[in-house]
């Protein structure tokens, strides 16, 4: 299996972010995410439950390139503050210029979702998008964010289930494949969305509250496009993911050709399924 295509690393993925050997192409995918419409319904969902007002303290776990911090931060003003922590300084350097472009003020910081350096009960509202995923403890994050929630804070969580991915291809057996390879590759944290609602529970959350959606792509054309939008290029994956011995080379090899020539007769057809809980802290 050759490809042109740049290298980059999916157990890297989001979770080392200027690790990736091509940042550029892991920013420009976040804003393609961004864009898809189950994502948006995910975020107007938890922005109806949220209800950040004048004077809340937010914080944004996992905040990526500032979008969501700086919505918040224009229902907060002008005595509310939000806190948006990221592990890529990367991704906190493009924040910082978006917020100043829309003259807002967000305190991007650096920090471990697993050892927030923020103060108990000091925050009003929290929330984090598809950033369990790339946890190896998951648990631990949730616990964070329910630390430093305030009693009768407002918190949601939102992520992807990568064993949900669907794609139709005529060998069923090598999706099945390609799916469990996923976990192999990425452990358990992988199928986290599913998760959510226990996870939350188990921190003790209350008034828990869940919703889903689905992402569907039906359209890439392989010999002008890296991948399907908002998602890392395909056979450069399925390559590491031989090269890593969680996917046999053979079936790999029929992955990517079955999904190539999908696209190119006009029938390529993938999905993936994110949920998002939300809940209070008693």
């Amino acid at each position: 299996m050759t490809t042109k295509q740049p290298a980059l690393d999916a157990q890297l993925g989001y979770s080392k972010v200027d690790g990736q050997p091509d940042v550029a192409a892991v920013l420009a995918g976040m804003d393609a995410t961004a864009t898809w419409p189950a994502v948006r319904y995910l975020r107007d969902w938890e922005h109806t439950r949220l209800v950040p007002g004048v004077g809340d303290r937010v914080l944004d776990v996992g905040c990526g390139l500032g979008d969501l911090a700086i919505r918040f931060a224009a229902h907060v003003a002008p005595t509310g503050r939000v806190v948006g922590v990221d592990s890529s300084a990367a991704m906190l350097t493009v924040a910082a210029e978006r917020a100043a472009a829309a003259g807002l003020h967000v305190d991007f910081r650096a920090a471990d979702a697993a050892a927030l350096a923020e103060p108990d009960e000091s925050f009003d509202v929290c929330r984090s998008e598809r950033v369990l995923q790339w946890l190896d403890r998951p648990e631990r994050a949730v616990a964070e964010m329910v630390r430093v929630l305030a009693p009768g804070g407002r918190i949601c969580i939102a992520d992807t289930d990568w064993q949900t991915l669907t794609v139709d291809l005529p060998d069923d057996d090598v999706v099945v494949a390609f799916r469990a390879a996923i976990r192999r590759l990425r452990g358990a944290p992988a199928s986290v969305g599913s998760a959510l609602f226990n996870l939350c529970r188990d921190a003790g959350l209350v008034d828990l509250d869940a919703t889903a959606a689905t992402h569907i792509w039906t359209r890439w054309d392989p010999d002008t496009e890296l991948a399907p939008e908002g998602i890392f290029p395909v056979p450069p994956i399925v390559r590491q993911m031989i090269d890593a011995g969680v996917l046999d080379e053979a079936i790999g090899e029929r992955f990517v050709e079955q999904l190539v020539d999908a696209a190119r007769a006009g029938r390529f057809f993938m999905s993936i399924g994110m949920f998002a809980v939300f809940g209070r802290r008693p």
